[in-house]
């Protein structure tokens, strides 16, 4: 299921270039697979609005955390927003 869209993600990072598209379609396609995979029931919580939004927000977090960091670093932690975003939407409760 896709829904990060590439303009939506070029504003979020504030890129008004079309040269590294392709790289962002890659992050971007990675970062839904990351979250479907990471979180439990995730297509059934993708029909909440409110799942939805967090999830977008995470999903453009992590684009930017990796397009800003493409060097290989060791020990790189996590940062506390994808922590944090990433525990609200593994337990949290979206009915509306």
């Amino acid at each position: 299921m896709s829904f990060l869209n590439l303009e939506d993600t070029k504003n979020y990072l504030r890129i008004d270039y079309d040269t590294d598209d392709v790289l962002l379609k890659t992050l971007m396609s990675s970062a839904e697979h990351y979250l479907s995979d990471a979180i439990s029931d995730f297509e059934n919580k993708m029909t909440k609005n409110k799942f939805k939004e967090r999830a977008k927000i995470l999903g453009y977090v992590l684009v930017q955390e990796w397009y800003d960091n493409r060097e290989l670093r060791e020990n790189k932690e996590v940062s506390y927003t994808v922590r944090s975003l990433l525990t609200q939407l593994q337990v949290g409760d979206f009915d509306e």
